[in-house]
């Protein structure tokens, strides 16, 4: 069952940070656009990595929350630019 769960969780971060490069791509390109989409493939890297190397529970704890929090900061970064 743990297998399903780590299958969902990864799933979730993958369809998260395809979203925030969607975002990112309808944005004009800033330094800070840039770092995020810097952020996004490197995070996206790592769970391409995971298909070689089933991470631990604390990294793949800690990849989750680095998604989240970019997810936030482009969503941040989004109203800023429509406001």
């Amino acid at each position: 069952m743990p297998q399903v769960h780590a299958s969902t969780r990864l799933s979730i971060v993958e369809q998260s940070l395809n979203d925030s490069l969607e975002r990112l791509r309808e944005l004009p390109s800033t330094p800070r656009v840039r770092e995020l989409r810097t952020r996004a493939r490197t995070y996206e890297r790592a769970t391409q990595a995971w298909n070689h190397a089933p991470p631990s529970d604390e990294q793949r704890s800690a990849l989750v929350k680095l998604v989240l929090e970019l997810n936030v900061d482009v969503m941040e970064l989004g109203r800023e630019h429509s406001a």
